[in-house]
């Protein structure tokens, strides 16, 4: 559920996008389907990772070592089998959305800026004396819905209108929020969710690390006898010793 707490986990693991998407509704939901059973998906497995290593705990024909490589091999089938691939079709599908609905809000701008009045009207903003002169005028053509002038300035290279390409891509942002307004909002989350997806990620790896745990050995300080972390065995080192074990018993074929 979207409201569960779990706090083995990191609430910025938790699933639900709905309350971090500030533009999360009826419009974008279905755009963002496949991202939020991804975050879903990762959460459970998070969740049963803990599990089977609280299970395992409990298995008394397993010593620590033994425990920590069931837990991983559970972990990586869980993980590596349903989640990582399901994370991945979520970005790659955020990605082509975005890249396409880019195009389709600038298209026809483009296509608008074409022609000889459009060629006019960029000669007249770049004769313009100062910056803020074409800002301001860019800024109410927009506020006017003048998509001549909007158009012909923004559909074509910046610098042909005397603009520098960062105020042109604002101006350009605020244009579509105008014109189509539905399809700017729903790809500013697009854009939201793929950098959530984007960012979750390393956490997301390193809580399933920690989910899998470690083998911890301890000295005690010489200093004020606190136990000090001398040594920390991960379950692929664990492998590596029961291959080096085991290789002695290898039978030439």
């Amino acid at each position: 559920m979207a409201d569960e707490i779990d706090t083995r986990i990191s609430p910025t693991l938790h699933p639900g996008i709905d309350g971090v998407i500030a533009d999360y509704d009826a419009d974008t939901r279905p755009l963002l389907g496949a991202a939020e059973t991804a975050i879903s998906e990762a959460f459970e497995a998070l969740k049963s990772i803990h599990e089977a290593k609280a299970g395992a705990a409990k298995n008394p024909t397993l010593n620590e070592y033994a425990q920590l490589v069931q837990v991983d091999d559970y972990a990586t089938k869980r993980m590596v089998g349903r989640v990582w691939p399901m994370w991945d079709r979520a970005r790659d599908t955020l990605d082509n959305n975005i890249a396409r609905f880019e195009q389709e809000l600038r298209a026809p701008v483009e296509q608008r800026a074409t022609g000889t009045m459009g060629s006019e009207i960029r000669a007249y903003f770049r004769g313009m004396e100062k910056e803020t002169q074409r800002f301001g005028a860019l800024r109410q053509a927009i506020a006017e819905g003048d998509d001549v002038t909007v158009t012909a300035v923004l559909g074509a290279r910046p610098y042909l209108s005397g603009i520098d390409a960062e105020t042109s891509e604002m101006l350009l942002q605020e244009w579509h929020e105008r014109a189509q307004p539905v399809k700017a909002k729903q790809l500013r989350a697009m854009k939201a969710t793929a950098a959530i997806i984007a960012e979750r990620e390393p956490l997301l790896k390193k809580s399933v690390q920690d989910a899998i745990g470690y083998i911890d050995e301890f000295k005690t300080s010489q200093v004020d006898g606190r136990p000090i972390l001398a040594k920390r065995t991960s379950a692929r080192e664990v492998r590596d010793q029961m291959r080096a074990a085991q290789k002695p018993f290898s039978v030439p074929v």
